[in-house]
């Protein structure tokens, strides 16, 4: 018989090793799909010859709807279990990448208008947001179910690292691959992988029944109001923050090396994706190797990921050449790595455990804020202002966030729960 979720008495270490791993190589698939999008999506839109805006819409209306399903996924989870929100999550994903395949085909091959294509992508994306969201928060739960206060930042990390990993191999693999089988035929194969990651889950993931807290309704209005809880409040605000910033470099860094080198599409997407490559084996470095060496609080990662954004974006900001922007996004990269494991290990430090789902979905969701936003603070910046302004934008915002570290009481208060022998007072 399954045991019953007892945070008293967590999974033996040799099968929560075997379910994280699992949970790790899932969470790449899933990545590789979002990732290639970064780099397959500005030459595309310039090989339909659609304005960046548009590429935009696909990230905004993709977005909004992760925003707003996430947290509702994370609170299903505490109440129904993690492992079949993680198996629908996946199985979605899966579906909208054979969507995403057909709409790009019909377009390159003149079956659809380039406008009724991009609607065909966003169609796509949308039921990515909305259903495909749900693997995020209730992986992240899961592992919070499983760790002890002490281990949690690390145990995270390492999960969230996963989607760095599939950063660096999604980008260059559309890279290699999109002149040679083509971009359709590239996410079928994504969609296959991933469909085969749902069913290893199904069946291999042990589950422990999770707490259940009935009478909670489940939906986005009442889930979003958790986050003005105050344990949460400055976390939710620090990862909206640095999600603005890493999602507006994100969706701006193939159009800026494309204009600044004055590259043609072929050529930009091989750059950009060898950019972003680099940026993703920063955030697997900060995640994998630099977290689990510092062995830090949750607070000192806020505060050093912070200040590594700004360095970053105003290296690229005054970059005089390709190397430097490389340089500029991979700091960017690896302190937005820091940055993530620490406001999600804090903010998962701060709630009881039959929060954990909940506190998860909203987690998951300072992602979708901003995606959201980026068109905005990204790509109509770039359009309407200048190459450089939504990098500027993201400094700006990283300060922010390297402020509400350095300051809110609730940060530390939080944090400290970690261990109290851990310094956690971030460098000047």
């Amino acid at each position: 018989m399954t045991p019953l979720y007892d945070p008293a008495n967590p999974s033996s270490e040799q099968t929560r090793r075997r379910a994280f791993r699992l949970l790790f190589l899932c969470l790449i698939a899933t990545s590789i799909g979002n990732s290639m999008l970064f780099a397959i999506l500005p030459p595309l839109a310039r090989d339909l010859q659609v304005d960046e805006v548009f590429v935009g819409a696909i990230y905004t209306v993709s977005a909004l709807l992760f925003l707003i399903m996430s947290p509702v996924w994370g609170a299903l989870s505490d109440r129904h279990g993690r492992r079949p929100l993680i198996v629908f999550g996946l199985s979605a994903f899966a579906a909208s990448c054979l969507v995403f395949a057909a709409g790009a085909w019909a377009g390159q091959v003149g079956l659809l208008t380039p406008l009724a294509a991009i609607i065909a992508m966003a169609m796509a994306r949308s039921i990515f947001g909305g259903l495909g969201s749900a693997t995020n928060p209730a992986a992240q739960a899961y592992v919070a179910d499983r760790t002890e206060p002490a281990e949690r930042t690390r145990a995270l990390s390492s999960l969230t690292a996963a989607f760095g990993l599939g950063t660096v191999i999604g980008p260059a693999l559309a890279g290699f691959f999109s002149h040679r089988i083509g971009i359709s035929t590239f996410m079928i194969a994504v969609a296959v992988m991933v469909a085969v990651a749902a069913i290893c889950v199904r069946l291999f993931l042990p589950e422990q029944t999770p707490p259940k807290k009935k009478g909670r309704p489940i939906n986005p209005l009442v889930q979003f109001q958790f986050a003005g809880d105050p344990r949460l409040t400055a976390f939710m605000i620090y990862g909206c923050a640095m999600w603005m910033a890493q999602a507006a470099s994100l969706q701006s860094l193939s159009f800026y090396i494309m204009d600044r080198l004055g590259m043609d599409a072929a050529g930009g997407l091989q750059l950009g994706s060898i950019a972003l490559t680099a940026g993703a084996a920063g955030l697997i470095f900060a995640q994998l190797v630099v977290i689990p060496v510092l062995n830090t609080s949750p607070r000192v990662l806020m505060a050093i990921g912070a200040v590594m954004v700004v360095l970053g974006n105003v290296t690229m900001v005054f970059a005089p050449d390709y190397l430097v922007i490389v340089i500029g996004y991979v700091f960017n990269s690896f302190g937005f790595g820091l940055a993530r494991s620490g406001f999600t290990a804090g903010a998962s430090l701060a709630v009881e455990p039959e929060e954990q789902g909940r506190a998860a979905g909203l987690t998951t969701a300072t992602a979708g804020v901003g995606f959201m936003i980026a068109p905005i603070t990204g790509l109509w910046l770039y359009q309407s202002v200048a190459p450089a302004a939504p990098f500027e934008l993201n400094a700006a915002l990283a300060v922010i966030g390297f402020a509400l570290a350095l300051l809110h009481p609730r940060v530390r208060a939080a944090t400290a729960v970690l261990s109290p022998t851990v310094e956690d007072t971030p460098p000047a």
